[in-house]
């Protein structure tokens, strides 16, 4: 069962909502296909656990208060302050349980690669978010994906290496890179050396003594 949290329906719209961040109350909007667009108001400590203990897109419930039933949703988005950070407004999208919504869900590595274990190689992440499609109570709050599988420099990952959790479809194109392991930094700077020295082709480097004897 989703958690449930606490809402009451909001009167206060527009500019005037910043009495209700003064008051420890942060302003939310609820939506859905085929709704209307619902006002409400939620406490700060309510909010700051909801966004602690879930990420966007994963189904909760919001119980308003005179409501008979609570409602199935997702967080949407969130803003904050830009220059304090605080949390200014959440959207909730309203969801119909029997369809499925599409949403960027964040990756995250797991394990060990033996590149870099054994070769000293740079484990670079070249995907953060991955666009998927589930109904609600089925999308993940992010897909682990392991890289032990990653055994040479130079190896990657792509998309398409990605087993999708039961239920979860993966929209993001399977060619997209996700992974790789790059050399490590002093080759690379070896690597680059040798390529500065081989600039000038067909030139064979002599000291002066060699040049001052065949000069005699």
């Amino acid at each position: 069962m989703p958690d449930t949290y606490a809402a009451i329906a909001r009167d206060v719209i527009g500019k005037k909502v910043s009495v209700l961040r003064g008051n420890g109350i942060i302003p939310a909007n609820i939506y859905g296909r085929g709704i209307d667009s619902v006002p409400v108001q939620i406490l700060w400590p309510e909010a700051r656990g909801m966004l602690n203990a879930h990420g966007r897109n994963v189904l909760i419930q919001i119980q308003i208060e005179g409501e008979a039933q609570s409602r199935s949703v997702v967080i949407r988005d969130f803003t904050r302050d830009p220059v304090n950070g605080s949390l200014q407004h959440i959207d909730f999208f309203q969801v119909d349980l029997t369809r499925k919504i599409q949403a960027d869900i964040p990756v995250q590595l797991v394990g060990e690669s033996p590149a870099v274990h054994t070769y000293g190689g740079i484990l670079v992440q070249s995907l953060e978010l991955l666009h998927v499609e589930a109904l609600p109570t089925e999308m993940p709050e992010s897909i682990q994906v392991s890289v032990e599988s990653l055994g040479e420099l130079e190896s990657s990952l792509t998309v398409g290496d990605i087993q999708a959790p039961e239920g979860v479809s993966i929209l993001t194109a399977p060619d997209v890179g996700l992974a790789q392991i790059a050399r490590p930094r002093v080759e690379q700077e070896e690597s680059e050396e040798i390529q500065e020295g081989e600039d000038i082709e067909g030139v064979v480097s002599t000291d002066d003594s060699e040049v001052e004897e065949e000069a005699d």
